[in-house]
């Protein structure tokens, strides 16, 4: 699945996602079993004598907590879904009017520099309609935010557009006219254009449907099996821990459709109550940590005839047919081969196979283990048969360019960095764009490597973080790009990194106001064998010297993300409490992205122990501060991170005063099994890592002020994970502060919720540190 647009996508998402992470409230776990209690030695901190301001009440700051919850945040009004017309003439984007969340579709004319309108969700549908239950789950999986025109693809081939509003799905043609091709009760999920424009794919009430785009005559590919079985859609899993957002994948002749076949009916349902006007009670199908998954199969439909043939997946060591995920699905040029790749249900095992299209039959070209985790990894299969191919070589993850049988053929990259994502091959000069932190452990850039070998080639200049997005190697890119000094901005460049245009980012009206600073990128000292990690540090503006202030350490931690990047990131929350006169720090502690094999996997099988103990180093740097009380220390984290503030507030009593856990995931027994099993193995096979990695037995230990935060109806971690953490901490008659938002999700879609919960943690702040 990996094509260069989605993981442009990805990384634009995870860039917005990080910036809410520093301040938002959304995960969660759970705890049934109690294991012995275990805590980290303190280090007491020596009294200080000098003048200790308390924290300025809210008007200290012209960020108000309205503003904190906007969205977009203010200077990332940036193009998004970037795409470039298969003529070059064009490129288009979503931006919004208003500086809002309130998106149009645009376009760029690369010969003139002029901008307009093409279509607004106003001229297509008369408001926001309510989206169907399936939509808006697929919607928190991808963390989108955005309303009005929320998304549109460009046939790879031909001048005509897809644009899927209200459940329903659009064309425009060259021309501009624009035609409505559904019309039903039921919405059309995922609809894609096959790369003629001649039809359109999708899926409605989970089976797969093709229409032709002249006639508007439709028809069903995919027949309904029973009642927990779906075509063409990506399961929890799939979606949430794979990045594989969708379930089928046009051949590139527009003939075939590859698709998954989800059988979900002997998957664990998981209550999910809340209250949205009314009682609401939903089921959702949940696979917990060595439970049951989904069992998903690959077919490849014949659009003619409707006729199915199921990918014949090979008996290897490792693998179990009936038990693995599967994704990254590509067509070769001719549509005649298939790549899938498929990774076994410990994730210590990935195959690449190939399957020839007309017997469905599958083998194994290339295998890849490590005794801690693998992962799908970005691939790209050549017009010549031969493939590109990347995974961790001598510690970092780098190119392979592998013939059709999978013989390794040479090594396009090399040395102590990452590349993340390839973008594309840019077939006139034989060569593929990637990105990779070769320059800058904390940037991203675009680079060339020639598909023969030879030198690379860096194509994007500025330092800082280079999203590329509308890639067409052979026409040019557009390059998003930002540092932690310098606003974000948009170029349009041709395939050699020329500047062939730009597209505006608007700057808000009230941004001067604001008073954003950046915060400083840190490094703490290696210590004891232990890296040195890095970190983004703001200070209180006007700070005196001679005071000793508050702090608040910030905490994400979680695996396959790395937080502190040299981009611009305004972290509302963070400019505000320093207004108010906290210092705040973040730190990637091992088990982050970016920084290689050694680096990420420390943390395999017994989460929350290293990360804890660099999260703790990060307490000290602050302590040493001269200008930090290190009696008045706060954690505060969500998703992993709100896992990681009740831990340390647990597990290293009385090293923080104050500590705001965010849906906290509390026993791993209970969180998913893509993402947890990676990471720790089953509770099977690792029961005394489960039982170090649980909160619930370490409620005796808490001292000082913990409040957590959890809504009722997040779906990816559940309630039950705060629920038992609350009998846990009862038990052990520990005071505690809860708030819960009866209708939101793992996200916090009302504007509303996020004010009041973005307050309420401030809020905490300042009364008890």
């Amino acid at each position: 699945m990996v094509t260069a647009d989605m993981l442009i996508a990805r990384a634009m998402r995870r860039t917005m996602r990080l910036a809410a992470a520093a301040a938002l409230l959304v995960l969660a776990g759970c705890g049934a079993h109690t294991p012995a209690p275990q805590s980290v030695e303190h280090k007491p901190m020596s009294p200080t004598s000098s003048p200790r301001p308390r924290i300025a009440a809210a008007a200290a700051s012209p960020i108000s907590f309205a503003r904190i919850a906007s969205f977009p945040p203010p200077g990332w009004h940036v193009p998004r879904h970037v795409r470039l017309s298969p003529d070059g003439a064009l490129v288009t984007y979503l931006q919004s009017e208003s500086q809002s969340d309130q998106m149009a579709l645009f376009a760029l004319e690369v010969a003139t520099g002029k901008h307009r309108v093409l279509v607004r969700a106003s001229d297509l549908i008369a408001s926001d309609q309510p989206l169907s239950r399936q939509e808006e789950l697929r919607r928190e999986r991808q963390r989108k935010r955005i309303k009005g025109v929320t998304a549109y693809s460009w046939a790879e081939h031909a001048n005509v557009m897809l644009l899927p509003l209200g459940g329903n799905v659009y064309l425009r043609a060259a021309d501009g006219k624009i035609t409505q091709l559904t019309a039903t009760e039921a919405p059309e999920i995922d609809p894609k254009l096959c790369s003629d424009g001649s039809q359109v794919a999708f899926v409605r009430n989970g089976e797969l449907f093709v229409v032709d785009t002249a006639s508007g005559v439709e028809k069903q590919l995919s027949q309904p099996a029973a009642a927990g079985i779906t075509h063409g859609l990506s399961d929890f899993n799939g979606q949430e821990e794979f990045d594989e957002p969708s379930g089928f994948w046009w051949s590139t002749q527009c003939d075939a459709i590859a698709y998954l076949e989800v059988d979900e009916r002997h998957v664990d349902k998981v209550p999910v109550m809340g209250y949205r006007h009314g009682a609401d009670l939903q089921y959702h199908r949940y696979p917990r940590s060595g439970r049951r998954n989904p069992i998903v199969k690959l077919g490849v439909v014949d659009v003619a005839s409707g006729v199915t043939r199921f990918v014949d997946m090979p008996t290897a060591a490792g693998f179990d047919t009936g038990d693995q995920y599967l994704g990254r699905v590509h067509f070769s040029d001719d549509s005649k081969v298939l790549y899938v790749q498929r990774l076994s249900r410990d994730q210590r095992r990935l195959a690449l196979l190939r399957v020839e299209v007309a017997s469905g039959k599958g083998v194994h070209i290339i295998e890849e283990s490590d005794p801690a985790w693998v992962e799908m990894s970005p691939m790209l299969p050549l017009a010549d048969g031969t493939l590109l191919w990347t995974a961790w070589r001598h510690g970092h993850r780098h190119i392979e360019r592998r013939a059709a049988d999978g013989t390794l053929l040479n090594t396009l990259t090399s040395g102590n960095w990452d590349v993340f994502s390839l973008v594309g091959v840019d077939k006139p000069r034989a060569r593929v764009l990637f990105i990779a932190n070769r320059d800058g452990l904390l940037d991203r850039q675009l680079y060339a490597a020639p598909l023969n070998g030879g030198e690379l080639s860096r194509l994007t200049a500025e330092a800082g973080v280079h999203d590329i997005a509308g890639n067409n190697p052979q026409l040019g890119f557009v390059d998003i790009h930002s540092s932690n000094q310098r606003l974000p901005a948009a170029v349009v460049r041709g395939p050699l990194g020329k500047v062939r245009g730009s597209i505006a980012v608007p700057i808000d009206t009230d941004f001067d106001k604001l008073g954003i600073v950046a915060p400083k990128l840190v490094t703490i000292a290696a210590s004891e064998g232990a890296p040195d990690l890095r970190g983004a540090l703001l200070l209180p503006p006007d700070m005196d010297a001679s005071k000793k202030y508050p702090a608040v350490l910030m905490v994400y931690g979680g695996p396959g993300v790395q937080t502190v990047l040299n981009s611009y990131n305004p972290r509302l929350l963070w400019q505000h409490m320093a207004q108010r006169g906290v210092v705040v720090l973040q730190v990637d502690n091992r088990g982050s992205k970016g920084r290689g094999h050694d680096f990420e996997t420390p943390i395999a099988r017994r989460l929350g122990e290293v990360e804890l103990s660099d999260q703790l180093r990060a307490a000290d740097y602050l302590g040493a501060l001269p200008y930090v009380d290190a009696q008045r220390l706060g954690i505060y984290g969500h998703s992993y991170g709100g896992y990681m503030a009740a831990m340390a507030m647990l597990r290293a009593p009385g090293r923080f005063v104050v500590g705001v856990a965010g849906s906290p995931v509390t026993d791993w027994r209970y969180y998913d099994t893509g993402y947890t099993e990676r990471y720790m193995g089953t509770p099977a096979n690792n029961a005394a890592g489960y039982d170090r990695s649980a909160l619930n037995g370490l409620a005796s230990q808490l001292q000082g002020k913990l409040m957590v935060v959890h809504a009722l109806m997040d779906e990816n971690v559940h309630f039950e994970h705060t629920a038992t953490l609350i009998d846990a901490l009862v038990a052990a008659d520990k005071d505690f502060d809860l708030l819960v938002f009866p209708g939101e999700r793992h996200g916090y879609r009302s504007p509303q919720a996020r004010r009041y919960a973005y307050r309420r943690v401030v809020d905490y702040f300042a009364q008890h540190l």
